[in-house]
């Protein structure tokens, strides 16, 4: 791993340990082994355990009183409330970006969606989930509060951990993101907020229901 002099180390760990977390390289329940982490990285072990305590606030470390560090379960129930959550922050978003958006603030968009298409057609799931992933930062971004938008910042790796897990459980769940960000985009530049809370609301509870549904693909046991 090739640290960046802009980040600073604790958060460089924090996103490496959390990306093999999201990816289902580290599993729920397995305990981070703050020793042979901080070896592996050569750094210290009071870096690694700054690093889990940033993971425990972005619900992907569960640290307990004398067993250390493991990684967050995240079953139908944990799926349930945090989609319930996340749904409705992200209605407030692109309702907001719907109502205020001018002249080239959608053109990010605009390409963020070639890029998606061609994933989608290339069934290249780790290049839509990468490419998604920035499709949400680019909404977030127009949130016009920033409290709400710390939130959905801090809800991000939750938010990468629980879709990566969900384009992993198979074709069908790819193709049913991909209508929904297309919709969504034409129903911002139509600025149709009545149909885009709707639209918002009914997926929010259509995924929610198949995220619970694919328990053991939540669980990191999805396979390609």
């Amino acid at each position: 791993m090739s640290f960046k002099a802009n980040d600073s180390l604790t958060e460089q760990i924090a996103q490496y340990l959390g990306q093999k977390i999201i990816q289902g390289d580290m599993r729920p329940g397995e305990r981070i082994q703050e020793l042979r982490i901080a070896s592996e990285l050569e750094v210290s072990r009071g870096s690694v355990r700054e690093a889990l305590l940033l993971l425990q606030r972005r619900h992907l470390v569960d640290i307990f009183p004398r067993r250390g560090a493991v990684v967050a379960s995240i079953g139908a129930t944990e799926v349930a409330d945090f989609f319930e959550l996340w749904f409705m922050l992200l209605d407030k978003v692109v309702i907001h970006l719907a109502a205020h958006w001018q002249n080239d603030d959608l053109a990010p968009f605009f390409a963020l969606m070639s890029e998606l298409e061609t994933c989608h057609h290339n069934h290249d799931v780790q290049g839509y989930f990468e490419h998604g992933v920035e499709f949400l930062k680019a909404i977030y971004a127009f949130s016009g509060n920033r409290y709400l938008k710390a939130t959905l910042n801090d809800l991000l790796p939750l938010t990468q951990r629980c879709l990566h897990a969900i384009l992993r459980a198979g074709k069908a769940q790819l193709d049913r993101t991909h209508r929904f960000l297309q919709d969504i985009l034409k129903t911002i530049i139509a600025r149709d907020l009545v149909l885009l809370h709707e639209m918002v609301t009914d997926f929010g509870q259509d995924y929610s229901r198949l995220a619970q549904a694919s328990a053991e693909a939540l669980q990191g046991k999805a396979t390609a």
